[in-house]
């Protein structure tokens, strides 16, 4: 019986924590949020080139808790991959491009699966004039958009890792987007100009 316990217990931790390689694409003008992403230790990430010029992943010395260096990348679809197993901040860029891309990798001990789901979403603009962007590293399945009466005004599919939103038609005001990925969920406001 111990021994069943014992092993229930450890397929219940690793699926709540059990490591994941997370997609980054990786061209010119991919900088700040849509570069960053927040992982534990043991977790991959892989970037990939959506463009045709060379770049390179390459971590910034005396920014980063891990060295690492793609080499030079050349074409479309080209992935590099590196595995964190240090606890930290990891500054990154490209050094062919290195002011208009650039990121950091955060590592942290343990994350459940909810938690990388929630730190790695992100949206921009806040506030949003017309159309705001929704990203995460998880592909997101579907979004609704409520009033602050709580009534739903739009809703719709994902389309991968990035979502736009138009929201042009849509009054001015407080709105809170419910964002879903397979079982994980959570909600976000933001502000329609």
């Amino acid at each position: 019986m111990n021994k069943i316990t014992t092993l229930i217990a450890f397929f219940v931790i690793n699926c709540l924590y059990s490591q994941a390689t997370f997609d980054l694409d990786w061209a010119i003008g991919i900088n700040g949020s849509a570069a960053s992403v927040t992982i534990e230790t043991g977790d991959t990430v892989r970037w990939t080139l959506t463009d045709n010029v060379s770049h390179t992943v390459s971590s910034v010395p005396g920014s980063s808790v891990q060295t690492f260096d793609s080499g030079t990348l050349s074409g479309m679809g080209t992935q590099y991959s590196f595995t964190f197993s240090v606890v930290g901040a990891n500054e990154y860029r490209c050094n062919f491009h290195p002011g208009s891309m650039f990121g950091t990798i955060s590592v942290e001990p343990t994350m459940s699966i909810s938690d990388k789901f929630v730190k790695n979403l992100n949206f921009y603009p806040n506030p949003v004039k017309n159309e705001f962007t929704i990203s995460s590293l998880f592909k997101v399945d579907s979004y609704q958009i409520y009033n602050v009466l709580g009534s739903l005004v739009i809703e719709g599919k994902g389309s991968g890792n990035i979502t736009q939103v138009d929201m042009s038609r849509m009054n001015s005001g407080l709105y809170f987007v419910k964002v879903t990925s397979n079982n994980l969920q959570t909600t976000l406001k933001i502000a329609k100009k």
